[in-house]
């Protein structure tokens, strides 16, 4: 067995970890192991990482062989008990649940008592829509973020590399082997600062302006679109773009300012009254109108109103709103979730910081690509 120290020498927390508890009580974790079935395969590697006075140190517990399996859960075991948190990226799904029953094989009891677990993945999950659609892999943030790696390799990759290791014992194999498990353990703190984008979810917004754009589509048809501009104080990293089926945002981090580009339609909708027993219906105009000003009319042109044709028409230009934050708000059908305002009619300046939160909450809350 071997216990691999390394310091990086100065490197400070790159977000608040403060939010969680205090930074020297937190213990980043990777496990290397020899397949994904913890009943069926061997550990070889747990590698650590903490904030120290001098900067960031990760300590590697290596097992030469798998017959040293037990060895290095003991000292992970007694070098746990310093720190009050754990770190991890997707360990709730292996990490902790494989080093769980190693340890049990072996009559480590109490692994992980007391020991409060932190997922970045999980953490990271409302994002994955925004920022990352296709993969929310540690690679993808560090991708994101620009963080370097001189490893190009993944676990199941070195798992051969490993078995050949406990055959000759290869230097290379095993420089190899830990610097996998160290990018991945220094990796986790270099991508913690991808935790303030999660911040984007209730954002300080400072409405600026709006452009309306045309545009030919792909069929040439002339189409209009509007672009609100923002202000946030917000400090993020990198600048991004993200987009669903009917928006598209872009951040500039550096300036701080966050567009959100939506399709203007023009098509005849409908407002559609909530205290229908109040208004009356009228078959030939197709609309409705308060009972008031019906009773006017002879009574062979009016029906009592119902909630389905309880309703005005207006044909314009409309953007769709994520919730009915500009009124009155506009629909097709009654059934149909969509809302709609009138633009630019019904925007208003007051109420376009919340339609810009809300937006953007949209990612927060996606449950599928859309």
């Amino acid at each position: 067995m071997q216990i691999i120290d390394k310091l990086y020498k100065g490197a400070k927390p790159l977000y608040p970890v403060e939010r969680f508890c205090p930074a020297d009580s937190l213990l980043f974790i990777d496990i290397e192991t020899t397949g994904l079935k913890k009943e069926t395969t061997s550990l070889y590697l747990i590698g650590c990482g903490h904030y120290c006075e001098d900067g960031f140190f990760t300590r590697l517990f290596f097992a030469d062989s798998e017959n040293e399996e037990k060895d290095i859960l003991l000292e992970f075991s007694g070098y746990l008990r310093s720190f009050t948190h754990i770190m991890h990226f997707n360990g709730d799904k292996f990490d902790v649940p494989y080093l769980l029953y190693k340890a049990s094989k072996y009559d480590i009891n109490d692994l992980f008592s007391d020991i409060t677990g932190l997922d970045i993945y999980k953490m990271c999950k409302p994002l994955r829509y925004m920022l990352f659609p296709d993969s929310m892999r540690q690679k993808s943030i560090e991708g994101f973020l620009d963080v370097a790696r001189d490893d190009r390799y993944n676990g199941g990759e070195l798992i051969e590399v490993y078995k050949e290791y406990e055959k000759t014992h290869s230097s290379d194999d095993l420089e190899l082997l830990i610097t996998h498990n160290r990018e991945d353990v220094l990796g986790m703190h270099l991508i913690m600062p991808i935790l303030y984008y999660l911040d984007l979810k209730d954002a300080d917004l400072t409405f600026d302006t709006y452009t309306v754009r045309s545009y030919a589509d792909y069929e040439g048809n002339q189409c209009e679109e509007v672009i609100f501009d923002y202000r946030t104080s917000l400090s993020l990293p990198v600048s991004f773009t993200a987009k669903t089926n009917t928006m598209f945002v872009k951040l500039l981090a550096n300036e701080k300012k966050i567009s959100i580009r939506l399709p203007i339609i023009r098509d005849e909708l409908k407002i559609y009254f909530e205290n229908y027993k109040e208004y009356c219906y009228l078959p030939d105009e197709d609309k409705a109108i308060l009972r008031s000003v019906a009773s006017a009319l002879p009574k062979d042109r009016y029906q009592k109103a119902t909630k389905q044709n309880c309703y005005q028409k207006y044909t314009g230009r409309f953007v769709k709103q994520p919730a009915a934050v500009f009124t009155p708000v506009f629909r097709s059908d009654i059934k149909d979730k969509k809302m709609y305002f009138r633009f630019p009619e019904d925007f208003n300046k007051e109420a376009a910081e919340e339609f810009g939160r809300r937006l953007l909450n949209i990612f927060f809350f996606m449950k599928r690509r859309t």
